[in-house]
């Protein structure tokens, strides 16, 4: 039997044909997908990862897309110091070969300045209170001393030589300064007038005149509103003779008619004091 009659008659034939017509497409479409995925990841071609750091992504979208790249921002960080908006870390690093069509991983400043509120440091020493303000991201310039019965206690907190009250919401980075006591509180001094004013200008005048603020008390408790508040009530009483470093204690209401009321205790309490003293 001739080897064409076999192949074409016989059930032999018949399989050994089909299996080499198998074989041949097998092998056309292992060679296609090898041409497909050199050309789909760029075989051979890679090209090298500008230095970003610095740049805001607009600018990095533009340099990058020369080279066939895209930027994909992954995270935001707040830097100080950093220009806000910038990039201040990619992956891969700059120098880094990659092949082109792949993303650049981009780690910014953050847009906007993350705004922290400042915790209660009254009555608490210098150095805790500086471990405090550090570990949320704020820093200590300097130390002021006022007068105080109690030496290298946090009496108030200033911001830009303004006091700030506890809870103040400040941008993150910002630059305190501490004023605390310097343990010598006999010396005499005018208690100031703070009726009328709201409790961050109160604190503040207090602060100017060497005194601290005490216990704030309010006749309607306030729900996030407390500036609507002012002083109709302060003990001790405006011109009255205290300790410098002593502290004053506050009432505050929305009510300004309560300005015009009296209180005898507050009275008797001045002239019991002036005595003493």
């Amino acid at each position: 039997m001739d080897i064409k009659k076999l192949w074409n008659e016989t059930l032999g034939g018949f399989i050994l044909k089909n299996i080499l017509i198998a074989i041949v497409i097998i092998i056309a479409l292992a060679w296609s997908a090898l041409i497909y995925i050199d050309y789909y990841t760029h075989h051979n071609e890679s090209v090298t990862i500008p230095d970003l750091r610095g740049s805001y992504v607009e600018e990095a979208e533009i340099q990058l897309s020369k080279q066939g790249l895209f930027p994909q921002v992954i995270d935001s960080v707040y830097v100080p110091g950093r220009k806000l908006g910038t990039i201040i870390d990619q992956i891969p690093a700059p120098n880094s070969t990659v092949k082109m069509n792949r993303p650049i991983y981009l780690i910014i400043n953050s847009r906007q300045i993350r705004q922290v509120a400042l915790p209660d440091l009254s009555d608490i020493s210098y150095r805790q209170a500086d471990a405090m303000v550090q570990s949320l991201g704020f820093t200590v310039s300097s130390v002021e001393y006022a007068p105080s019965d109690y030496k290298d206690l946090v009496i108030a907190v200033k911001l830009r030589g303004r006091t700030i009250l506890a809870g103040t919401k400040i941008p993150e980075g910002s630059t305190l300064v501490l004023v605390i006591g310097n343990g010598q509180g006999n010396v005499m001094t005018q208690v100031p007038f703070l009726k009328g004013m709201n409790l961050e200008d109160a604190t503040q005048e207090a602060v100017t005149a060497s005194f601290s603020v005490g216990a704030v008390n309010y006749d309607v408790p306030p729900k996030g509103n407390e500036g609507d508040y002012i002083i109709y009530r302060q003990v001790p009483s405006a011109g009255a003779s205290a300790p410098a470093g002593s502290r004053i204690e506050l009432f505050l209401s929305k009510d300004k008619e309560r300005m015009n009321e009296t209180f005898d205790e507050d009275k008797n309490e001045t002239e019991k004091e002036e005595q003493f003293f």
